[in-house]
């Protein structure tokens, strides 16, 4: 089933679409069912996908045990953040990457460049597979009355059987978990799961992401941005005990020499065109003081995260948009000035 063919098939299913993104009518359940299409997945399997991803990613994968996911980045040499993603590992041998779509190519391109050296596949199999979503309070618990499995915890990663396929679960916290679907197989588990859950748009499921402070990179933002700056490193999603890999000099030089001067924050705009990654932030001056990451519609107006320049935070400046509307900052749930060292 190609995405023409799943568009409409949702729009039966009573979605109405604005670009990828799916939205349906709100309602109050207790469990929503989101169709994830922004999202896309890379595949990572051979006997030395472990030992090559060690050498090339932020996180800490050997700590990692089997069946679980974390946070993690491919840096360029000078630190800057190809990409950035949800790293499940189902094995030593296999692993799954989940990131926007207009970013995987450009992810998978450049670890191809070392992967030639191990035993090891990389494929982008985004037009094959599909992310669905279930969200809610105990998403985790009510996943597992639905799908019949054993208990789910924050962080674990499942594999189950529907009709003969396998399908892979991800519970990303208490709130959220993910299933990266066969595209042949994704009509049949969205109508079993609707029957218990509503389905609800993308942008209620990146609102959450955004209230809890992870970032995501795009296609516009690649390279842009040094781990630190986007609190990666506040999320697990940066390992400073493990070994060498691409970019960590200048990475451990700004954590160990305190050098940030951005970071991410949470904010709040009012309502209108949604902004797009990469777009400039201003304060009171002509200068852009940083770059919004990502943003998306709730009933507070527009919700994003942005890098900006901490003196800048700190000095009180009224932020804005480069059409001129004003940010209004929010609380992170973590502690944004924390040492993960300490």
């Amino acid at each position: 089933m190609d995405q023409q063919q799943w568009q409409d098939f949702l729009t039966g299913e009573g979605a109405i679409w604005e670009g990828p993104k799916a939205h349906f009518p709100e309602t109050e359940a207790d469990l929503h069912l989101v169709d994830l299409t922004p999202l896309g997945a890379i595949s990572i399997k051979g006997p030395d996908s472990q030992k090559f991803l060690q050498g090339q990613l932020t996180c800490d994968l050997i700590t990692l045990p089997d069946g679980r996911s974390t946070l993690g980045a491919h840096c360029n040499p000078k630190g800057r953040m190809i990409s950035a993603f949800n790293a499940l590992k189902v094995s030593q041998q296999e692993f799954v990457f989940r990131m926007p779509r207009d970013l995987t190519n450009i992810a998978r391109d450049a670890l191809a460049k070392y992967a030639v050296f191990f035993k090891t596949e990389l494929a982008d199999i985004s037009e094959h597979f599909r992310w669905l979503g279930l969200q809610g309070k105990n998403a985790p618990q009510a996943t597992t009355k639905l799908l019949g499995l054993n208990d789910l915890t924050a962080g674990e990663v499942r594999t189950f059987d529907f009709k003969g396929e396998r399908i892979l679960v991800q519970a990303l916290n208490d709130r959220q978990v993910a299933l990266l679907v066969p595209s042949v197989s994704a009509p049949g588990l969205w109508q079993q799961l609707s029957d218990k859950a509503d389905p609800a748009g993308y942008d209620r499921w990146q609102q959450l992401q955004i209230e809890n402070g992870v970032p995501q990179l795009y296609a516009a933002t690649s390279e842009l941005f040094i781990p630190q700056m986007t609190n990666l490193h506040l999320l697990g999603g940066v390992s400073f005990k493990k070994g060498c890999y691409t970019g960590q000099e200048v990475v451990a030089r700004m954590q160990f020499r305190g050098a940030a001067k951005r970071r991410l924050y949470r904010a709040i705009c009012p309502s209108g065109e949604i902004p797009t990654p990469g777009q400039p932030v201003f304060g009171e001056g002509e200068q852009s003081i940083g770059n919004l990451v990502e943003s998306c519609r709730s009933e507070k107006g527009i919700e994003l995260l942005a890098v900006l320049t901490i003196a800048k935070v700190a000095a009180g400046e009224q932020m804005r948009l480069e059409d001129g509307r004003s940010l209004e900052l929010q609380e992170l749930p973590y502690d944004a000035d924390a040492d993960p060292l300490a």
